[in-house]
């Protein structure tokens, strides 16, 4: 082999790699999207990288020139020798590693030779305040071990919010890597130009005869859409309204009884998953949150830049960052119905605090968190800063 072709093989053939058992859709994966489109646009090779029975998110909008990889494996052990394989292969400059279980398989390659990709892990959410976990005690310890015991073998973590990070250091008491805080690029100008599109719905007529509450979210326990319904009860004590609930899950069948004991149903609409919620999100009066937990809340950030009013559970960690303290939306207790319909209320009456849009979102618009990942991997934009 001449020295030229030599040269040639030893170049990355990937910049970027993210790893993770990818579903099709997600708040996540929203974020990941919103960057890679800016990687791409700036000359950055990206490819995915999945196992178990991961799947390409977003698929139709995926741009085309991001590359598809199955590692084809499923134990933990196995998908770490089948990403080694890869990274050999390929030798992507950076791989980041998206959730928990993809955490653990690419940190798990750093005991196995040849590899100069540096490794970088993705926190999305609060390990600490799980409530899953907390009714686990032994299987918060085992996790929290294995969080100390394996995330110090990457060359960074990254946590989404200064909440997700607090918990790793403070409450997961994770030390020997650099964490750093990320804010997640969810505010995009694809969303809000996919805003504009139309949205056939009766309630959303410009000749609507109340207010319309939306709130967007998977239909499990961490959204707490309890506590959203019972509330939206006592908005509708007060003056009418209408509810609509954006995503699908597996409490659905537990949800449209709740409404029908309340007696809420006829105003409730279960819209299920949507491919495109900004046109609900940016015609609707009030964006609820109702969730008892979070990392950093994706469509909070995008109702702010849709500039559609929030109300939002202030549960750990991310709407307090996201409202500053309040400053651009009305922030209320855990699983309060009262307080949650007060400030839905408030809200509706259109004494919500005031705010300038472009100050509020500017942390989280996907080039500020694009550029950002870029200087933090050591990459920086193709062409940028070149004499």
């Amino acid at each position: 082999m001449n020295r030229a072709v030599a040269d040639r093989l030893a170049e990355p053939s990937v910049d970027i790699a993210i790893v993770g058992v990818f579903r099709e859709w997600g708040g996540t994966y929203r974020r990941l999207l919103n960057q890679i489109h800016l990687w791409v646009e700036w000359g950055l090779s990206v490819e995915l990288v999945t196992f178990r029975n991961g799947v390409r998110f977003y698929p139709e909008e995926l741009p085309g020139a991001v590359g598809f990889v199955h590692l084809g494996s499923d134990g933990k052990w196995a998908s770490s020798i089948a990403l080694w394989r890869y990274m050999r292969r390929r030798r992507p400059r950076v791989v980041l590693s998206v959730n928990h279980i993809s955490n653990l398989v690419l940190a798990g390659t750093w005991r196995l030779p040849g590899v100069t990709s540096r490794r970088y892990l993705s926190v999305p959410n609060t390990f600490g305040e799980s409530e899953k976990l907390a009714q686990e005690p032994r299987r918060r310890a085992q996790k929290f071990r294995q969080i100390r015991g394996v995330y110090p073998h990457a060359d960074g973590v990254i946590a989404v919010s200064d909440g997700v990070r607090d918990d790793l250091l403070n409450t997961v008491g994770l030390k020997g890597v650099d964490v750093t805080r990320i804010y997640s690029g969810s505010v995009a100008r694809q969303a809000l130009e996919r805003a504009r599109e139309p949205l056939d719905h009766p309630w959303f007529g410009d000749d609507r005869d109340r207010p319309v509450i939306v709130t967007v979210g998977r239909l499990v326990p961490q959204k707490d859409y309890d506590t959203l319904l019972r509330a939206f009860a006592r908005v509708l004590e007060e003056r009418p309204a209408r509810l609509v609930i954006v995503g699908k899950g597996r409490d659905l069948p537990e949800l449209e009884a709740l409404a029908d004991d309340l007696g809420i149903r006829e105003h409730v609409d279960f819209a299920g998953f949507q491919a495109n919620p900004y046109p609900w999100m940016a015609r609707a009066d009030v964006f609820a949150l109702s969730s008892r937990w979070e990392g950093l809340v994706n469509v909070l950030m995008e109702a702010l830049g849709l500039g559609t009013p929030v109300v939002s559970t202030d549960c750990p960690s991310g709407p307090r960052e996201i409202l500053a303290d309040g400053r651009y939306g009305i922030l209320v207790p855990m699983q309060d119905p009262d307080a949650l319909a007060q400030g839905l209320l408030t809200t509706l009456r259109g004494e919500g605090p005031r705010f300038d849009r472009d100050e509020a979102v500017r942390p989280f618009m996907a080039e500020t968190a694009a550029r950002a990942y870029l200087d933090h991997f050591g990459l920086g934009v193709p062409g940028e800063g070149r004499g």
